[in-house]
């Protein structure tokens, strides 16, 4: 074999060496990128200027909504307000739950008596949801995409826990929590830590009945 074939060879498998190292340094960086989670991220470490603190400024600004979050048909959280009043239905491993905040209490409405309990000088959770997205939302955050029920969606990662977390989650060990968006419409939130996750699947609305925040006239003071 002559030189000149001798260095076509050579030359020849030094490429193929180069393309298999490229294609197998391109699978590593986007595994890696893959964060375990099946999500994509594309940027790290952004502050500000968020979708998440877009809407909490929207909540703050109409301050009549309804926010509803859904694990599966026995875990999922109803919350309405209408200014200074809120009504949350909550549903826990089939148990249902129902407060009334007005006037400064919070009313549970037990369902099966037909009775309620006044807890004077308590509106704790009034501003439930604002809450969660205000501790969130000037935090530093990582974007990226994933697929949900075969849909393309958007979102922001936030290495905290928030107070939508329907499951006994804790702050100590690596808790993410996503924020899914279609435009800048929530639509759903997951909370990550280690192999365990939970999705809930968001509802707001700005149509707000407003007898919700009256106590049922069949039900009597306990």
């Amino acid at each position: 074999m002559d030189k000149r074939k001798k260095a076509i060879i050579a030359v020849s498998v030094i490429i193929v060496l180069l393309i298999i190292l490229g294609v197998v340094w391109y699978f590593v960086f986007n595994k890696n990128n893959n964060n375990g989670n099946n999500g994509t991220s594309e940027n790290n470490n952004q502050i500000g200027n968020s979708k998440t603190s877009k809407l909490y400024e929207n909540l703050q600004e109409k301050n009549v909504f309804s926010f509803e979050t859904v694990l599966d048909e026995n875990n999922k959280m109803y919350y309405a307000k209408s200014n200074n009043m809120a009504y949350i239905e909550n549903l826990k491993n089939g148990e249902k739950t129902k407060y009334l905040i007005k006037d400064g209490a919070t009313n549970l409405l037990v369902e099966d008596t037909k009775t309620y309990y006044t807890y004077a000088n308590n509106q704790t959770n009034l501003n439930m949801v604002e809450r969660g997205l205000e501790k969130i939302k000037d935090l530093k955050y990582e974007t990226g995409k994933e697929k949900i029920e075969n849909k393309n969606y958007s979102y922001e990662e936030y290495s905290v826990l928030t107070n939508f977390a329907i499951g006994d989650f804790t702050e100590e060990n690596n808790i993410k929590t996503r924020l899914y968006f279609k435009g800048d419409e929530l639509v759903y939130i997951k909370t990550i830590q280690g192999e365990k996750q939970e999705l809930l699947k968001i509802n707001i609305s700005y149509d707000v009945k407003q007898d919700l925040f009256n106590i049922p006239e069949d039900y009597k003071k306990a």
